[in-house]
């Protein structure tokens, strides 16, 4: 990734990681899947961040990282044939657990962008990113001025150090670009407790009464 490569983060994305992370309450990190795709129009440096994949609330085993994936890809191929959905895997997303560390992505979240990042599973690997969702981004969404643009952002974004190979090289903010309104739409589908689930319930749940509803891969009843 360019130094100069923007980054749009859609507001369905930012509110997936955001209702993943407050539902767990910031006592265990939270996993996901980030869907993306490069710009459409003539602005090659611009990467998208479209949608989320929710995939656990605890720290991430490796065959629960990877059914995941597996998944993910064949949702996204399926749509492609149906809907000409450019979307590929394009990074992972974490919170940390501890509520007053948002500094850097923990561990666990580093180890897996680097394996996908350097896999042969569809991801491009220089434009690979870290998503980190910060508790201060979180509090902000929330607080009664959350219509006001200039408050903290709910994520930061990490992209592989050339030197190191792992992901501790932060995008600088001003190249992270958002909606405006996206902390007020945000803090709205708070109030509303809007359902989300990640593999992890999907696959602890099965046999029960909510097992079919719990539409982890979409989360659709996520409307903004």
């Amino acid at each position: 990734m360019s130094a100069a490569h923007k980054i749009y983060m859609s507001t369905l994305a930012e509110t997936k990681m955001a209702l993943h992370s407050v539902k767990h309450g910031f006592s265990n990190p939270i996993h996901g899947i980030v869907l993306g795709k490069k710009s459409d129009d003539d602005n090659a440096d611009l990467l998208e961040i479209v949608d989320v994949i929710p995939v656990c609330h605890e720290v991430p085993t490796k065959p629960i990282v990877d059914m995941a994936l597996r998944l993910a890809d064949a949702h996204l191929q399926q749509q492609r044939g149906a809907e000409k959905n450019n979307l590929t895997i394009i990074g992972w997303y974490t919170s940390n657990a501890s509520t007053s560390y948002d500094e850097t992505p923990n561990l666990s979240a580093c180890r897996v962008a680097s394996s996908m990042s350097s896999s042969d599973n569809g991801e491009e690997g220089d434009n690979f990113i870290l998503v980190l969702v910060t508790t201060s981004g979180i509090l902000a969404a929330v607080s009664k001025d959350s219509s006001d643009s200039s408050l903290s952002p709910l994520c930061r974004v990490f992209q592989k150090d050339v030197k190191t190979k792992t992901f501790s090289q932060e995008v600088d903010s001003a190249l992270v670009l958002q909606e405006n309104e996206t902390s007020y739409i945000i803090s709205k589908a708070m109030l509303k407790e809007m359902p989300i689930y990640d593999f992890a319930e999907h696959i602890s749940n099965f046999g029960s009464d909510e097992w079919s509803k719990m539409d982890w891969i979409t989360n659709s009843a996520i409307k903004l």
